[in-house]
């Protein structure tokens, strides 16, 4: 470790002399492009950053850098896989504006060493892209105010634009400082801040809409589970268990999807808590935040994530065997299960070279022999001849041997291929082909997303959704690190243990993962000052949810359900809209005639719950049927007025009304104040029964006669 520090310190020394000596000074007499050769020329032959690392070309289209390595292809291709060995011209920036990036990053880093060389070619991109689209060779020196409003537009919909908007501008104030921009960008100003900045949109301050797209997709939740649970009593493919298993273990405690890396086999511990009780955790050092964590597990997760370690140990045991022969420089063959028992410098058959290389037809041997060789032909080899092939594809599939990252980005240098719980060989996760016996593949921390995409990055191996019968299906590696602080946090885990447990450096960014129900926030205010109220207001039932409740002495409407008893009998006001005179409908109103339907069906259930009530000695539930039935034959002849073909649509159509009009109620005013009691033929009919109703109209029309 303190070998370590010093490096660093000289690092840092070697970089303060440099930057005392090159550092360039524009000339205000020389043109913008005078300037541009210039500063092009300096940081090309006078700067020495990165040159000493392997493979580092000025011309090459991949540069290694000091934290990670970098790939000068344009915005369009800026998604492109890693593993693509091959870049086409049309998927590189403008060879022009090229020179110029080299040199932006190569002076850059000289003069300022950052981790954000990445975010760094990304504003690059951006600006090769607004000046090529806009003129057929880019030329930064004439990046104008229109060009600005293009960068802005065209990075509007990429979550990182507040920060990329602003490696932008720096980028631009530098390169005008250097009088190779002819204009100020200091006039131009980010609008991806205040209410437009990750904050306000997808940060800390987020909607609740927002924060909610966070949280993992529980039919994938539910479909990793349903594959994991098969691993008990089915043997599983190693995509599926790799799947599984590290979702279980990001299920376990909020982890980095890079931090798996830095997981060993015996990375499960356990200890008693403050209680007394065995509480399991996961130990590993925390690149990000630079020390040792260990993560306690929920109880009720302890046994996934004991089962998930056992099962990748498993998978991953012949990896790390093939990788600690790796490490002691070998000069003969590894002796796999399948190699052939042969001596080392015997010339093998055409099938021996299949068998020692793990292929399972000749003609994919033949085809990997000829890529690495030049020739098709299985002749002529041995096993050591074999060996120092297998090597020279095992440098360039390993460049950071014997780790499985590069050690140059972390303080702390990586696991060993040997030491790593998650150590693969090639073609392990790959369903189609045949898993090698003498090569490694480095697992990466874009090795696990794309296997739970549906996107452009889906390996070959195809969805693992889709190949499990489960449709095309997302879940982000992150998602879980979303859900797991919330759950924490519903369960009454505060804040700050919550940073703690997800290794953060701040609460502010544990606000991010949060969202606190407004409602239940208050709820649990006031349950704390001690002024929760004891009645609440109930949720309006719906249609659908009164179907699960049956037919009883209730009636639905419009606004609700009517809850009453058989004893009460039905309610008097119940339909009352189309018991009265005043009533006007108009012959082909769709929605009047939908509601009328509607009514009538729920009063025909209640009519045949009253039915059934009477069967079972209800006595009280024939007021229900008496009340009901002639108002279902209303409701019908209504409905068959309204279906009428004959009657053309327009027509008004007014209802006869039996007990209600507005003239009545002023009669029944006046007769109030005159101390007369007008009886309701409504509660006469269900008193008395229609025949006293009959007597009464008789008597009325003698009357009149």
């Amino acid at each position: 470790m303190h070998a370590m520090h010093a490096m660093h310190a000289m690092q840092r020394v070697r970089n303060e002399l440099m930057s005392q000596s090159i550092r360039f000074t524009p000339k205000r007499e020389l043109s913008a492009k005078q300037n541009l050769r210039e500063f092009v020329t300096m940081a090309k032959d006078n700067l020495t950053l990165w040159s000493d690392l392997k493979d580092f070309a000025w011309n090459a289209d991949r540069w290694p850098t000091t934290y990670s390595g970098i790939r000068f292809i344009n915005h369009e291709y800026r998604n492109l896989p890693s593993r693509t060995t091959r870049l086409d011209t049309h998927q590189l920036m403008h060879p022009a504006f090229t020179e110029l990036a080299k040199a932006y990053l190569r002076y850059r880093h000289t003069i300022h060493p950052q981790k954000s060389i990445c975010m760094q070619i990304q504003a690059l991109r951006v600006i090769e892209y607004v000046l090529r689209i806009d003129m057929p060779v880019p030329d930064i020196t004439k990046f104008e105010q229109r060009h600005w409003e293009a960068v802005v537009s065209t990075i509007v919909d990429i979550p990182s634009r507040q920060g990329l908007c602003s490696h932008i501008q720096r980028t631009l104030k530098m390169l005008a400082d250097f009088f190779i921009l002819q204009v100020d960008p200091g006039f131009w100003s980010n609008p991806y801040v205040g209410q437009h900045s990750y904050d306000a949109i997808n940060g800390a301050n987020a909607s609740s809409e927002a924060k909610l797209k966070k949280i993992p997709d529980q039919d994938a939740l539910l479909a990793i589970a349903e594959v994991f649970s098969r691993g008990t009593s089915e043997t599983q493919i190693d995509n599926d268990i790799m799947i599984t298993c590290v979702t279980g273990l990001l299920m376990s405690a909020p982890m980095r999807i890079g931090e798996t890396l830095r997981l060993r086999t015996d990375c499960l511990r356990d200890d008693a808590d403050k209680d007394g009780k065995l509480q399991n955790y996961l130990a590993y050092w925390v690149p990000k935040s630079g020390h040792f964590a260990r993560k306690a597990i929920p109880k009720t997760m302890a046994t996934v994530a004991t089962d998930s370690i056992r099962r990748l140990s498993k998978i991953t045991e012949e990896g790390r065997r093939l990788a600690r022969y790796m490490e002691t420089n070998p000069d003969h063959f590894y002796r796999h299960a399948n190699c052939p028992n042969v001596p080392d410098d015997q010339v093998l058959s055409s099938r021996q070279v299949v068998q020692a290389l793990g292929f399972s037809n000749p003609n994919s041997c033949m085809s990997f022999v000829k890529l690495h060789t030049g020739s098709a032909s299985l002749k002529g080899f041995t096993l050591d001849v074999l060996w120092n092939l297998v090597l020279k594809v095992h440098r360039r599939l390993n460049p950071h041997f014997p780790y499985q990252e590069n050690p140059r980005n972390s303080v702390r240098p990586p696991l060993r291929m040997s030491e790593s719980l998650l150590c693969f060989r090639r073609f392990q996760l790959s369903p189609e082909f045949n898993i090698s016996p003498v090569l490694l593949a480095p697992y990466t921390s874009d090795t696990f997303g794309p296997y739970l995409s549906t996107g452009p990055r889906t390996p070959h191996a195809g969805n693992f959704f889709r190949r499990n019968g489960y449709g095309a299906i997302n879940l982000k590696s992150h998602s879980l690190r979303h859900l797991l602080n919330r759950l924490g946090r519903s369960s009454g885990v505060s804040i700050e243990l919550l940073t703690d447990w997800s290794s953060r450096a701040t609460i502010r960014q544990t606000r991010t993962y949060l969202h606190d129900d407004p409602l239940k926030a208050a709820s649990d205010g006031a349950a704390l000052l001690g002024t929760i109220q004891e009645q609440e207001p109930l949720t309006p039932v719906t249609y659908e949810e009164a179907e699960l409740y049956g037919q009883g002495p209730f009636h639905r409407s419009r606004y609700g359900i009517c809850r009453r008893s058989w004893r009460a009998g039905p309610c008097n006001k119940f339909a009352d809209c189309l018991n009265c005179s005043e009533l006007l409908m108009c012959k082909g109103d769709k929605i009047a005639a939908e509601i009328i339907k509607l009514d009538r069906d729920n009063l025909f259930l209640t009519y045949t719950a009253a039915q059934r009530a009477i069967a079972k000695d209800e006595r009280a539930a024939s007021r229900w049927t008496e009340k009901a039935g002639p108002q279902i034959e209303r409701l019908d002849q209504l409905l068959a007025i309204l279906h009428n073909p004959d009657i053309p649509d327009g027509s008004p159509i007014e209802m006869a009304g039996e007990d209600f009009s507005h003239e009545k109620v002023i009669m029944s005013e006046k007769a109030k104040a005159a101390g007369v009691k007008l009886l309701d033929r409504n509660e006469l009919r269900i008193t008395y029964g229609d025949d006293l109703l009959a007597c009464l109209e008789l008597l009325r029309s003698s009357d009149n006669a």
